[in-house]
């Protein structure tokens, strides 16, 4: 999906036919979460995130994302009571728009173009080590935590992101796993995690594996965080 040209159509479709400001703040933070999954055809997303970022109450959200639906940009199913909603967002290029004119520019966050342009979002990322596990599907991190934790509240969400931000959204869903793993199924635990992962220079998910195969050698004896610092440092 090429991101700037289905807002530039949005926007001129905005002078010409009615729609809420809900509706239309609702699409723009749509397109940012589907931009953030690589333009999947379709993303699961809780409700409680996309009310967040889109700063909507609970009815007018419902309201917005109805009228989204029957207008023909997005397309919403329910999967089950405790899974978040997939959405779909449907293209309003025509043939025309789709392959460009000589004289426009297109960005094209999916694929990138010949001087290598990425995704919106990988733009602010970090350099990631080359070891990372960079074919591993890429799970939005709010809806991992909801799937594997519990439910999400305003306070979640925005840390959740706040950790998306600093460290990477696969350190976020790590974190979510180990703390799954040691039985401890509140966010506490999982902050505390990444608040040692931050202070102590882990970039990638890499990072944290070598960690666990020095704390192996080493028989837990020495600071493994100190150890690794040292490491990257050299």
């Amino acid at each position: 999906m090429n991101y700037l040209k289905e807002l530039n159509v949005f926007l001129d479709r905005l002078e010409m036919e009615e729609m809420s400001a809900g509706a239309a703040i609702l699409w723009v933070s749509l397109m940012h979460f589907n931009n953030k999954a690589g333009w999947k055809k379709e993303f699961a997303l809780p409700s409680m995130v996309l009310m967040t970022k889109a700063r909507l109450s609970e009815t007018s959200f419902k309201r917005a994302r109805k009228e989204l639906k029957e207008k023909g940009y997005i397309k919403h199913t329910f999967v089950a009571r405790n899974r978040a909603p997939v959405y779909e967002m449907i293209s309003q290029l025509g043939p025309e728009q789709i392959t460009g004119s000589a004289g426009g520019t297109a960005l094209e966050p999916d694929h990138g173009t010949a001087r290598g342009t990425a995704p919106l979002y990988k733009q602010k990322e970090k350099k990631q080590n080359k070891h990372e596990e960079a074919d591993a599907p890429l799970i939005d991190p709010h809806t991992f935590y909801e799937q594997h934790i519990g439910p999400l509240n305003p306070l979640i969400i925005e840390r959740i992101t706040y950790w998306c931000e600093e460290l990477s959204d696969r350190l976020v869903i790590e974190a979510v796993k180990r703390s799954v793993e040691q039985n401890k199924h509140f966010f506490r635990y999982c902050e505390a995690i990444l608040k040692r992962w931050a202070a102590d220079g882990v970039k990638t998910v890499a990072d944290v594996y070598r960690i666990d195969s020095m704390k192996e050698k080493a028989g837990g004896g020495e600071d493994l965080f100190e150890a690794f610092r040292r490491e990257r440092e050299q």
